[in-house]
Parts: C-alpha cells; sequence; structure tokens
C-alpha cells in the first residue's frame, strides 16, 4: 500500500506551509514515530514524524512552499512500490 505524506496543519490560521529540509531521505525505512521531515509555518519550525511505516521517495524538494494538505513524498511498503514510485515522480 502506497501511503501520501501531505503537509499537516499544525494550526487555525495558515494556509500556505514551507517544507525546511527532509530528515529523512528517499531510499530511507522509517517507523511510525521516527523523523520526517522539518515544515515553517508564520510562527514556528516544527519536526514531522512519519505517521505511517515504509520506505520514503520524496516528492518535493527541501524549500517548497503549498498549501496544508498537499502531497510532498509517498511511503512504499514494498520494494516494487518503492520502484515504481522512484519512477512516477522522479525522486533520485
Amino acid at each position: 500500500m502506497i501511503v501520501e505524506v501531505i503537509m499537516p496543519k499544525l494550526g487555525m490560521y495558515e494556509d500556505d506551509v514551507t517544507l525546511i529540509d527532509w530528515i529523512a531521505r528517499t531510499g530511507d525505512t522509517v517507523d511510525i514515530g521516527d523523523p520526517l521531515f522539518v515544515m515553517e509555518t508564520e510562527k514556528v519550525e516544527t519536526e514531522i514524524e512519519a505517521e505511517d511505516p515504509g520506505i520514503l521517495v520524496q516528492a518535493a524538494p527541501a524549500g517548497h512552499s503549498g498549501p496544508i494538505g498537499s502531497v510532498i513524498g509517498y511511503l512504499a511498503t514494498t520494494a516494487e512500490e518503492y520502484d515504481e514510485l522512484r519512477a512516477r515522480v522522479g525522486a533520485p
């Protein structure tokens, strides 16, 4: 199963956020609770943890700004899904 990694909503008033940096890299296996990326709202930088286990495929680069709920990456549960995702999103 492929899981989308999205920009979460942390507060009531922000609409756009910035992906400051990825902590995990494409190809890293993460478990629930592992640090995944750092995002920035108007007021704070926050480290976001993985909500699902899987193999990370980054779809958005560090510095990417976008709306809450936008897809910035994927977690694959199998090597086949990982290879398919890398080809589809052009991940390194």
